[in-house]
């Protein structure tokens, strides 16, 4: 591959990059529809109506909650009156409200339970779709274990906010307020100014503390990030690790990273029992001073026992609903710092969106044929300071081979990312079947293109799986006819699990030779108009070129293919070369016609000719029947 992308170019919208801070706003308007959604399908339909079941049993449950004190400060008044008469019949009621209560919170959680799981789910669902659907550029600025980070903390988010808000915000705020007016209906407002001057300063501290901790909390998520990416790093590259023996290097970065996560999951803890205390001293002193007044209330004679138990139940039931406020509030506020990087994730918008009506190109050789390729003086960078490709022009006919050739960091790479439609170009045209691919969808333009790059990276799956990626919908016998025509297929069959052998992660069970035919097949079942093969055999020896090269011949057939190469020996039988230098083609023409010419192709043709010789390649590099 050629010229690495500047991923810091102007197309890309760094503003809204994971990991910003959204506003309050912001992310109750992105989660909103997956907690209510408008749609008319049956899963749509069932998460509302069981959102208001859950609804329908919090206030039913709530309204029983209240009248539990008095049963149980009417059996107090009762025995404080008569020890002798047992008040059976409250004691009984008693218990059944209580159970009845408590099911009501039990059944809650029954109903929505489905709900907060379905709404992580789907959002998991839109935040993959939507990195699928972002451009490369993005992908080339992102750490893949942050992003996957983002992911899961945001579906976990999401769901711990439904689930909150629904089993603990709302109840708290219905005890508290119906506290409030019980205390006031029963002990006058000298009570209520004592609970409300409480709530103020509980409310006032819980605020304070929590913004403070939002800054721990982010710092921890970052923290947690790195880790993670550093650890996903050293694994994947388990090889290189093992090259270098660089294993106990690898130990202190991953380390080093996971030191910085203790350390900030430490301060976000020791913030965490700081808040839990002050809330606990606020709630304590409150409920103390409210002791004393109604135990002077007893001692006046203006109240009796059952009542100084009853607003001692309610003010336990205040204790444990400002409690809860106070959690609540603070998992809230770190759900929403773990839902903010989600958030921005999904405000990004893609560098590459289909035209309004864009139009469908015919993808496979059986509806259309071969297609036709032109390019109309392209330009293109993926820096705006740093031009990669400056008015290329070229054409290929349907059917025809097209070669590019060139040094390293020439632009060959580029212009199949932007036949691809990777990237857009700075200025000129880039036609399909003389229709301009940025009013096709990109859907039907990469179903039309088949790609074999030089690195083949496979999913750790089995090889049938990854042969059938190029058509899910692929019965067994489709499979095979696809490995028969890559010459893959009789070594497939010398493996004891055959196609069910599980290639590895990306592939790594596998040698290169054995991949890169995997790869074919793939293409072979995806039955593309377009081929393009990015340096698809630079990195193998000689003896596997040749096998190779036959699969690719085979593929080639009859579509219009595009060949990136460095060796030149692999182009040679091509209808067309293109020679590019600094983003120009410099040179175009048959093998043989430019090799007359004696310009720059002849001088790299003659120098890797002179490679090969040296290496004992030469021979056998001549003798393969290149397509």
């Amino acid at each position: 591959m050629d010229a690495t992308p500047a991923v810091n170019g102007t197309n890309s919208r760094h503003s809204n990059a994971p990991g910003r801070k959204a506003p309050l706003l912001e992310t109750v308007r992105a989660v909103l529809p997956y907690l209510w959604p408008r749609g008319s399908a049956q899963g749509d339909r069932e998460t509302r109506l069981r959102v208001l079941g859950a609804l329908g049993l919090l206030l039913a449950g709530r309204g029983l909650t209240v009248l539990v004190p008095f049963l149980y400060a009417a059996v107090v008044g009762r025995l404080t009156h008569s020890a002798a008469a047992v008040p059976v019949a409250l004691i009984v009621g008693y218990g059944l409200l209580q159970c009845v209560s408590h099911g009501m919170d039990t059944l809650r959680e029954w109903v929505f339970t489905p709900v907060s799981l379905r709404i992580a789910r789907n959002l998991t669902r839109h935040a993959v779709r939507h990195v699928h659907d972002l451009s490369l550029r993005f992908h080339l600025d992102r750490q893949t274990g942050g992003l996957t980070r983002a992911v899961e903390r945001g579906s976990d988010a999401i769901g711990q906010i439904s689930r909150i808000v629904l089993f603990n915000v709302l109840p708290s705020v219905l005890d508290t307020v119906l506290t409030i007016a019980v205390v006031w209906r029963l002990f006058g407002w000298r009570y209520v100014v004592v609970i409300v001057v409480a709530l103020a300063i509980y409310c006032a501290v819980t605020l304070r503390v929590t913004q403070a901790r939002i800054g721990l909390r982010r710092a921890r998520n970052d923290a947690n990030t790195a880790a993670q990416h550093r650890l996903v790093d050293s694994l994947l590259n388990y090889e290189t690790v093992k090259y270098f023996g660089a294993e106990a290097f690898e130990d202190a970065r991953v380390d080093a990273a996971q030191a910085r996560l203790e350390t900030a999951s430490r301060k976000l803890q020791q913030s965490s029992a700081a808040l839990s205390t002050a809330q606990n001293v606020i709630i304590a002193s409150a409920a103390a001073v409210i002791m004393l007044m109604a135990a002077h209330g007893i001692a006046d004679g203006r109240f009796g026992v059952g009542r100084f138990v009853l607003v001692n139940t309610y003010l336990i039931a205040l204790y444990e609903a400002l409690t809860s406020l106070g959690w609540v509030y603070a998992a809230l506020r770190s759900a929403r710092v773990d839902l903010e990087q989600m958030v921005a994730l999904l405000d990004e918008t893609p560098e590459i969106a289909d035209a309004e009506g864009a139009r469908i190109l015919p993808a496979h050789l059986d509806e259309a044929g071969p297609a036709a390729i032109r390019f109309e003086r392209v330009s293109f960078g993926y820096d705006a300071k740093r031009p990669i490709l400056t008015d290329v022009s070229f054409a290929a006919e349907p059917g025809a081979s097209i070669a590019l050739v060139g040094e390293t960091g020439a632009g060959k790479s580029t212009i199949g990312r932007l036949l691809f439609r990777s990237y857009d170009p700075v200025s000129g045209s880039i036609l399909i079947d003389d229709q301009n691919i940025r009013g096709l969808s990109q859907a039907s333009l990469r179903a039309a293109i088949g790609v074999v790059p030089q690195d083949t990276v496979l999913f750790n799956d089995t090889i049938g799986f990854n042969i059938a990626y190029g058509r899910p919908d692929a019965d067994v016998a489709d499979i095979e006819h696809a490995a028969r025509l890559a010459r893959v297929h009789d070594f497939i069959a010398t493996l004891p699990d055959g196609y069910d052998t599980v290639v590895g992660e990306r592939g790594l069970k596998l040698s290169g030779g054995e991949k890169q035919r995997i790869a074919i097949a793939r293409v072979i079942l995806k039955d593309p108009r377009i081929l393009l093969l990015d340096e698809a055999t630079s990195a193998l020896d000689t003896r596997t070129e040749r096998a190779i090269l036959g699969a690719l011949r085979d593929l080639s057939r009859a579509r219009t293919t595009i060949t990136i190469a460095h060796r030149l020996s692999s182009v040679r039988h091509c209808d067309e070369i293109l020679v590019l230098d600094r983003g120009r083609v410099v040179e175009r023409g048959t093998h043989g016609a430019l090799l007359a010419a004696g310009g720059r192709y002849a001088s790299m043709w003659l120098a890797q000719d002179m490679e090969e010789a040296e290496r004992g390649e030469h021979g056998d590099a001549q003798r393969v029947d290149y397509p």
